[in-house]
């Protein structure tokens, strides 16, 4: 139960590794494991288990979690930085955002639209974005850029159902955006995420 959390962030890591090498080193055996840290259960677990007030939210690999999550709960918690969650009018083809038709898959806009909802809740991932030109993708304003070496995250805000709301993006930290610049935004192909905005649960694969 948290074995992990009062050590300190480089002994984390080596006391994680070596749970781990114990855990494959007795194959037969099951381990239970509590965790309020997403990277020790990404990194450990064979299934995970996602509670919320005590309620079972998805029990899955940690890849299902992370490419499929069962609702927004779970969308937001797995993954560091968290999954961006806005909101999006729903048309033809894609959802609203930033002033551009973002696409998505066909089978989830038809559930959408067979409960009637004209507005859903969309997320995407800070890693599943890249950066094109004005005419392809939708528009982030920066307005915080932390350079981390490889990678550079973008924070700022994008136009959305519900006016102006924060997003994420991870672009290349040797070449980043800069802080006032507004840069355009494509979401890789299948990584877009759809919500239910009244019960936050998936709609779509």
């Amino acid at each position: 139960d948290e074995p992990l959390s009062n050590l300190d962030a480089a002994l984390r890591v080596a006391t994680r590794i070596e749970i781990a090498q114990l855990k494959e080193a007795m194959p037969d055996r099951t381990m239970v494991y509590v965790t309020h840290d997403q990277v020790e259960a990404m990194t450990m677990g064979d299934r995970v288990a996602v509670l919320k007030d005590g309620i079972l939210q998805q029990v899955d690999t940690p890849q299902n979690l992370y490419d499929h999550p069962a609702n927004v709960f779970v969308a937001g918690f797995i993954g560091s930085p968290a999954m961006n969650i806005v909101s999006a009018h729903v048309e033809e083809g894609g959802a609203r955002l930033g002033g551009a038709l973002v696409p998505v898959e066909q089978d989830t806009l038809g559930i959408a639209r067979s409960r009637g909802l004209s507005e859903v809740t969309f997320g995407f991932r800070p890693e599943d974005v890249r950066i094109t030109s004005s005419d392809e993708g939708f528009g982030m304003t920066i307005d915080v850029v932390e350079v981390t070496g490889a990678d550079a995250y973008c924070y700022g805000t994008v136009e959305t159902a519900h006016g102006t709301q924060n997003v994420i993006a991870r672009a290349d930290g040797r070449t980043p955006p800069r802080r006032g610049d507004t840069i355009h935004l494509t979401i890789a192909g299948g990584h877009a995420h759809v919500f239910d905005p009244s019960t936050g649960v998936r709609i779509g694969n």
